[in-house]
């Protein structure tokens, strides 16, 4: 068992150590990692948002880049953009036409233009998928993907252009990362003859799949273009699919299966309950979805409504969030399309019918909580006007983005090891007071900033941590699991702290399996072992696939072995009345002492150093005098060198 002082003081020697020398070897990857994707919209007139930073950015383009309905966009893990689309040209991100980047299939005006899903076979492309009105002999262009790829230029070349995969189609679209985490689905939905169909193309490490998966289910979508221009959208989660349709006045909402790609459980709404349904969003926790409508007809309501998917019929009793008299005479907005942002508000579009815009977007700061609770337009208790644009405009949509990219947590941590004091931020800011319960009494919290708690846990597990936030008199109540990861188990001494050899030999030092770093002092070795073969201390120190991290260190000493040149067997002192090693014993693996009287007797041996001559020859006592001993000290073996033998001879005086 380690001495606990001794033990201490390697502890400290160690961390000094490490904080030099392995600073650079610091492992975070467990740690969890907010997608970037999502980072930077364009869109409508001259808009443009960065919500890398909290709060974001808003900065409008030098131009107008002809998005009146709806455009996508992508950035890189670090939340700087890439590219954007409005369906027809590929802008790269300087904000140039990317190369090869026009006559792409889409159409500006209607619903959903675009969308753009990583390739999982190349982090280097991306597939544009793009949307066109059909009409059976005229309008037949339907739905298209092109590649983007940034292989060999940086900013990025469109290499595959219009890829037909079918038409009879709306202009709606989604995507949902697959259920193995890797891949995605890209989503369509059929019109006319293929109405009642849904089109789930599986996108994986071979490209765009050419053969979807066909969920025959729900309203059928035919008759008047304008069922074409809806929403589909999906939860963050990618469990739900909610679509809109228009003219029929119809609103859906399926589940959706991330692993084969297939629709079911369709709940409906009755066809004309809502008028011109058609922006749609699912809050964070997926729990809400909601709904504008924009009417086209004089002095008709357009409407902001909140469902509650978790009941059993949410079209039987909306929530009116906000709703306002339409003029089409006095050319008045309506509110059109929405948007979850990565910073947990839903934006929502305000436009003319006309085609012009407003200079605000619409935000749910809540879109969580139930009812007006949601606090549309309202923050720390005063209304506003949403958010300014700086001078640029709305139109009729958003950039769409693939789901997983909005799928974030309502707060998050990082450091998640034993003894780790870990962090925590909230997503969403907005009408917020937070108090915190972390669920362990006996660890402790850093509370200065409620915004970003720290908290020690007090042991490894899972904590069902709680954020209440209270708002005008209410608590709303989040929880999220909490894991704490035990660090890793090494002891590279066997439960010594000291190993001693036999002058030069060498000892294999194991530090366990199964760790994804190992770092040893001296840098002999960046694997499970080191072979130590000179005095001092070793340390190794290793990071498990949690990104937790433990070390270990032991000395390494040579052990001084000798014999006495006299005992006593009658004497008072009870270690020198055998003749036996003395020292270290620990560093030999094999050991053989022979002793011999005058005449070449052997008188007495054994492999054990433990064991030592009492003086005694068959039983009787050996007489007084001078005997000669030899002995074998064999070290063991380590992974450079075989076992090598010590020998040594001496002569011993038997006193009586």
């Amino acid at each position: 068992m380690k001495q606990k002082g001794l033990k201490q003081l390697l502890h400290i020697l160690t961390i000094l150590f490490f904080s030099s020398t392995f600073a650079l070897a610091q492992n975070t990857d467990c740690d969890y990692k907010k997608p970037h994707q999502a980072d930077t919209w364009i869109f409508g007139k001259k808009g443009r948002i960065y919500f890398k930073e909290d709060p974001p950015t808003i900065a409008a383009t030098t131009l107008d880049y002809a998005m009146p309905s709806g455009s996508s966009a992508i950035s890189d893990a670090n939340g700087d953009l890439l590219f954007f689309s409005n369906g027809k040209t590929v802008w790269n991100k300087s904000y140039q036409v990317m190369e090869n980047g026009t006559g792409l299939n889409g159409a500006l005006l209607g619903g959903q233009t675009s969308i753009i899903v990583p390739n999982p076979g190349n982090n280097k492309q991306y597939f544009l998928f793009t949307s066109n009105m059909y009409l059976a002999g005229i309008l037949t262009k339907g739905i298209n993907y092109s590649t983007i790829d940034f292989t060999n230029k940086p900013e990025g070349v469109v290499t595959s252009k219009n890829n037909f995969l079918f038409n009879e189609n709306t202009k709606t679209m989604c995507a949902i990362k697959h259920e193995n985490k890797k891949d995605y689905w890209a989503i369509f939905h059929g019109f006319g003859p293929s109405g009642n169909k849904f089109y789930a193309y599986l996108v994986d490490t071979s490209g765009v799949s050419s053969t979807p998966v066909v969920s025959t289910i729900g309203y059928t979508q035919t008759g008047d273009l304008n069922n074409q221009v809806g929403y589909m959208k999906a939860s963050s989660d990618g469990s739900k699919i909610a679509i809109s349709i228009p003219v029929d006045g119809v609103v859906e909402v399926y589940d959706f299966n991330n692993a084969t790609g297939e629709l079911s459980n369709v709940v409906s709404s009755n066809a004309g309950a809502f008028y011109l349904p058609f922006g749609l969003e699912f809050s964070p926790n997926n729990t809400k979805l909601y709904l504008t409508t924009s009417p086209l007809l004089k002095d008709s309501s357009s409407y902001l409504y909140q469902f509650d998917i978790t009941a059993a019929d949410p079209f039987a009793a909306p929530t009116i969030i906000n709703q306002f008299v339409y003029n089409a005479t006095l050319q008045d907005s309506t509110m059109q399309g929405m948007q979850l942002s990565v910073d947990g508000k839903i934006y929502v579009t305000k436009a003319r019918q006309s085609g012009g815009g407003l200079p605000n977007l619409g935000v749910i700061y809540n879109p969580d909580r139930d009812g007006l609770g949601c606090n549309y337009n309202e923050l720390n208790g005063s209304g506003n006007n949403g958010m300014f644009l700086m001078g640029a405009e709305t139109q009729g949509g958003l950039p769409d983005f693939m789901s997983d990219f909005l799928n974030i947590p309502h707060f998050y941590y990082y450091s998640q090891c034993e003894n780790d004091t870990t962090k925590f931020e909230i997503r969403n800011k907005a009408n917020v007071n937070p108090t915190w319960n972390f669920k362990d009494p006996a660890g402790i919290g850093f509370l200065s900033d409620l915004m970003k708690p720290r908290f020690i846990f007090s042991d490894p597990g899972e904590y069902q941590v709680e954020l209440t936030e209270t708002y005008n008199g209410i608590d709303y109540v989040f929880t999220e699991p909490v894991v704490i990861n035990p660090l890793p188990s090494i002891d590279i001494g066997a439960g010594k702290d000291t190993i001693y050899i036999l002058p030069n030999s060498s000892v294999r030092l194991d530090a366990g399996e199964g760790y994804d770093v190992y770092n040893w002092n001296p840098n002999l070795s960046s694997g499970r072992y080191l072979d130590a073969d000179h005095e001092g201390m070793y340390i190794c120190k290793v990071i498990d696939f949690n990104c937790c991290t433990n070390s270990d260190t032991v000395f390494i000493k040579y052990s001084k072995l000798s014999y006495p040149n006299a005992f006593v067997p009658q004497g008072n002192k009870a270690e020198n009345q055998t003749f036996k090693v003395v020292g270290q014993i620990s560093a030999i693996s094999k050991y053989q002492l022979n002793i011999f009287n005058r005449w070449g007797q052997l008188v007495f041996e054994t492999s054990d150093p433990n064991i030592g001559w009492d003086g005694t020859y068959k039983g009787a006592t050996a007489p007084t005098g001078t005997y000669i001993y030899s002995s074998v000290f064999t070290s063991f073996e380590s992974g450079v060198q075989s076992s090598i033998d010590i020998k040594t001879t001496g002569s011993v005086t038997l006193i009586r």
